[in-house]
């Protein structure tokens, strides 16, 4: 089987039932994941919502799975092709150009990431990366399902991406 550049499967198709189209609690938005663990990636984008910026202002530019291409010019499949990545606010503080200073104008929203990061310690975070930065990017970074649940249960996330007992971030 195909395996992304994280190691997870490939899902191909849109009707592969190993998706589910997850509605984000709080905004008006889905994101279609994998169904064992999209409801990590849930929940991130819900307190991403509340405590960093609305995902659901403006044009729709939040993604998450989409099928692989063909053609590509890079041999490495993305992610996104495995559903379990996450792009929220691609065409705002998203952007990857380099003269994004988006973050560094908002020192107390950087701050509630870096917070936000720390308690979702499976995400890996595009703002990170040295190479090519890409801050609108998150994705599960170990292809364990297992691992993932455990993290949920610890956090208090239900399947759908729910959080039950929310604690201060």
């Amino acid at each position: 089987m195909t395996k992304t550049i994280k190691g997870w499967d490939v899902i191909p198709s849109m009707s592969d039932k190993r998706l589910k189209l997850f509605p984000v609690p709080g905004a008006k938005r889905h994101l279609r994941l994998r169904r064992d663990v999209g409801g990590y990636l849930v929940a991130f984008a819900t307190e991403y919502d509340r405590k960093i910026r609305p995902i659901d202002k403006g044009v729709w530019d939040d993604w998450a799975w989409t099928a692989p291409r063909k053609g590509r010019a890079s041999s490495r499949i993305s992610d996104h092709c495995g559903g379990v990545a996450i792009d929220l606010n691609a065409t705002k503080e998203g952007s990857q150009s380099k003269s994004n200073v988006w973050w560094k104008k908002h020192p107390v929203k950087a701050l509630r990431m870096k917070r936000l990061l720390r308690k979702y310690k499976l995400l890996e975070w595009g703002g990170n990366y040295k190479n090519f930065y890409d801050p609108m990017h998150l994705v599960i970074k170990t292809p364990n399902v297992a691992l993932v649940k455990r993290e949920m249960k610890r956090l208090g996330i239900t399947a759908g991406g729910r959080i039950k007992a929310q604690g201060k971030v």
